[in-house]
């Protein structure tokens, strides 16, 4: 019996060692997931027509958290809201992410009500907004974008692409991609809503439910990716 008990122990440690090592490697960043991230986004999207606010009523709920999302009212103009130069943001994307400033992959989801399409770009430092993803119709025709669905997403819709991959990084002259900046693009009306946006390591939504949970997740503190605070890598869901 306690060569048994032995034999269980010793797999037991070898699960739990497993696990801390995947979800160290497995470093997230946080773009939007709950209220606190939501509201510290919002004033920082400075530009576009668009209308932003937070929604607490029609959220992704199929992640760890399901109490806030991102909505913008596609109300006129580009119908937009973004931020090319977001605070502190030099996001490295890279084949193989190691550093806590570096992430290959991106999930989202989103909705969107009226209108015939929706978009999320992201800005970086090489070909500006040349990184797009939507689905439906390309309304404004800004390309290049990645079609994801021909059909315009009236229910929520959750997707993790590998930046790499998309948009060739290994071509950049063996330059990494630096990501400065987003932007949620309704288009038009009523409005498109965006949740559980966040950059991750590896290909596993970090957000999901049954995801290990990343040891090392980015709180939404902007000023603190470029030279962070080691006491901020630790992110402790009940706290927010």
């Amino acid at each position: 019996m306690k060569f048994y008990k032995l034999i269980v122990l010793m797999l037991m440690s070898v699960i739990v060692y497993n696990y801390s090592v995947w979800s160290k490697e497995n470093r997230a960043f946080v773009i939007i997931d709950d209220k606190k991230s939501v509201k510290d986004i919002l004033p920082k999207l400075i530009n576009g027509a668009g209308e932003a606010e937070l929604e607490e009523n029609d959220v992704y709920e199929e992640d760890n958290d399901g109490k806030a999302a991102l909505l913008v009212v596609g109300s006129g103009g580009d119908g937009q809201r973004f931020n090319p130069n977001m605070p502190d943001w030099e996001i490295d994307i890279v084949k193989n992410p190691k550093g806590k400033n570096e992430f290959r992959y991106i999930t989202f989801a989103w909705k969107k009500k009226g209108g015939t399409g929706i978009q999320l770009q992201l800005h970086w430092t090489t070909n500006s907004w040349g990184h797009r993803y939507h689905s439906g119709v390309n309304e404004k025709n800004w390309n290049p974008s990645i079609q994801l669905d021909e059909k315009l997403p009236k229910d929520w819709k959750v997707y993790t692409r590998d930046l790499v991959e998309d948009w060739e990084v290994e071509d950049l002259d063996g330059k990494k991609g630096v990501m400065t900046g987003i932007a949620f693009s309704a288009w038009s009306l009523e409005h498109g809503i965006w949740d559980h946006v966040v950059l991750h390591q590896q290909e596993e939504d970090p957000l999901a439910p049954q995801a290990v949970q990343p040891t090392e997740k980015l709180p939404l503190t902007w000023g603190r990716l470029k030279k962070p605070d080691p006491r901020y890598w630790l992110l402790n869901r009940e706290r927010n």
